[in-house]
């Protein structure tokens, strides 16, 4: 289980893959919570009786609390180590995920269901920031410096894969007919939403169980050096970057990337049921999988590609070139082929940016190492805000069909234009950072 790396100071152990798989349950089982809704979104506006943007609100309230909480929990976690911020996080979202679970077996109003889910969806989202805010804080207490960009990876990728898993959990558990609605069948609907519930929170539970009894904060002995990070507030950390039009860009490119992320997971159902027969809930999670899965992909290339050939630039313009015709085949053509091979396309490239757009920040002459967890932070937050006002903003651009069919099209087209807008900004203000910039400059 040990592994010695040529010098006394530092050393790696074999239990860091313990730690990070545990760690990696957590991100998983609260992923799993935040998406509880959202692929079954027309089912639950039918059986609780409220509006598609009240519904839509159970899915983006979670991620919007990052701009509140992320300081908070980064600092905690720097004060009383990633175990203690990171379990306080799960303790909170399983005590949550029960309550969610209990909710419709003792309150039969549809309204104040829902009121009591969206306290409930705030909370979990304010308690997951706690544990996704520990991302590069667990791989770099466990593992070698030269292997914590794999570990930072691999954390990255296990809080995508809750949300793929997800999506396909709450359609299998759910087990809906697809004619609930157009037959008035709300108990049914009730009671698939109830084996969700109560099916994740759990999963909640045993996650937060085995991470509290097994995982440990830090080897015996370090594994290698800590960086030197610099803690700036909030405020302070938002005029500090801001004053650089190069970080106003990567900002930019944070809020819009998560916008039309989270606008396409949380609407994916109306966008695919729109094209008519055999275009189901459950294959609209199929068509939400492959986005995350085509994301998980591409977070666990590209950055090595950009690597490799030495520039980060020309792959933030993809991130915004590629997804804009993937959209419109995603929104426009009814074909099943086209619309799963569309979003894994556009998932590859658009989810790349995220570890890219930090490797830029990082790598800055105004941020650097010291630096970079704040600006990491800060894009994180300013992306969460994007998450939440753009897919809001899609329910401007809806229309409904003569039969009362909700049609995103022009929402569709709203996002191409927000990838337009994005990738125009990083051609004229984001400056490349990449080896080939830092030789060409020492040269």
């Amino acid at each position: 289980m040990e592994e010695t790396l040529g010098t006394e100071e530092y050393r790696q152990y074999g239990y860091r893959w313990v730690v990070l798989l545990l760690y990696g349950f957590i991100l998983v089982a609260q992923a799993m919570l935040w998406v509880s809704f959202a692929p079954i979104e027309s089912d639950v506006q039918f059986a609780l009786g409220m509006g598609s943007t009240a519904i839509r609100s159970l899915a983006l309230v979670g991620p919007l609390m990052f701009v509140f909480f992320g300081s908070y929990a980064g600092d905690l976690a720097d004060r009383r180590g990633f175990k203690f911020a990171a379990g306080l996080g799960a303790i909170i979202c399983s005590v949550l995920g029960i309550i969610r679970a209990i909710v419709p077996h003792v309150i039969d109003s549809g309204t104040a269901q829902f009121w009591i889910y969206l306290v409930c969806q705030a909370i979990i989202g304010a308690a997951a920031v706690f544990i996704i805010t520990n991302m590069s804080k667990m791989p770099i207490k466990w593992f070698i410096e030269k292997d914590r960009a794999l570990g930072i990876g691999l954390a990255t990728m296990f809080f995508y894969l809750g949300t793929a898993v997800g999506f396909q959990l709450v359609t299998t558990i759910a087990g809906i007919p697809d004619d609930a609605v157009e037959t008035g069948n709300a108990a049914v609907i009730q009671s698939g939403l109830n084996n969700v519930l109560t099916v994740f929170a759990i999963v909640m539970v045993v996650a937060t169980v085995l991470f509290m009894l097994l995982t440990r904060e830090e080897p015996r002995t370090p594994s290698g050096p800590l960086p030197e990070e610099v803690k700036l507030g909030a405020m302070e950390s938002l005029r500090r970057f801001m004053s650089s039009s190069v970080f106003r860009a990567l900002a930019t490119v944070s809020l819009v990337g998560y916008g039309i992320y989270m606008g396409l997971v949380v609407t994916m159902e109306k966008i695919i049921t729109y094209h008519g027969a055999g275009f189901t809930p459950k294959f609209a999670a199929w068509v939400s999988t492959a986005v995350i899965v085509g994301g998980i992909v591409g977070a666990g290339t590209l950055p090595g590609v950009s690597e490799k050939i030495g520039l980060r630039k020309p792959f933030l313009i993809l991130a915004g070139l590629i997804p804009i015709p993937m959209l419109f085949l995603t929104g426009f053509i009814g074909v099943k082929a086209v619309d799963v091979i569309a979003a894994a396309l556009l998932g590859f490239f658009l989810l790349s940016a995220l570890p890219v757009t930090f490797t830029i920040a990082g790598e800055m002459k105004e941020i650097g190492p010291r630096l970079a967890g704040a600006a990491v932070g800060t894009l994180m937050a300013i992306g969460s805000i994007g998450s939440f006002m753009i897919p809001m903003l899609m329910e401007v651009f809806k229309t409904e069909t003569a039969a009362g069919v909700p049609d995103y099209r022009w929402a569709i087209i709203f996002l191409m234009a927000l990838g337009a807008l994005a990738i125009g900004v990083v051609i004229i203000w984001v400056k490349e950072t990449g080896p080939k910039a830092k030789g060409r400059a020492e040269s």
